[in-house]
């Protein structure tokens, strides 16, 4: 008998993905606050994918990684990226 019509849930190394905190909730965290990138994309306007080709080439805004787990700083996300003059 079948329960549920996730199936994508049940494929090997799938896991649930939890909603973004609003932006409300946002930024009231600490400057040093860790965001995922569904959360830095609320905050700079683009989109996932744009921040994973903006990783790729290098470009702002600075993350890091923990394993495969990839994480934007607040205080990086709201400061302006530095122009090559």
């Amino acid at each position: 008998m079948m329960i549920g019509t996730n199936s994508h849930m049940h494929c090997r190394g799938a896991r649930p993905r939890l909603a973004p905190r609003s932006l409300e909730e946002i930024y009231s965290l600490p400057a040093n606050a860790l965001l995922t990138p569904a959360e830095a994309a609320l905050v700079t306007r683009l989109t996932e994918s744009a921040l994973s080709v903006r990783r790729s080439k290098g470009q702002w805004p600075p993350f890091v990684k923990f394993g495969r787990l990839v994480r934007y700083g607040l205080g990086d996300l709201l400061t302006p990226p530095k122009t090559g003059a």
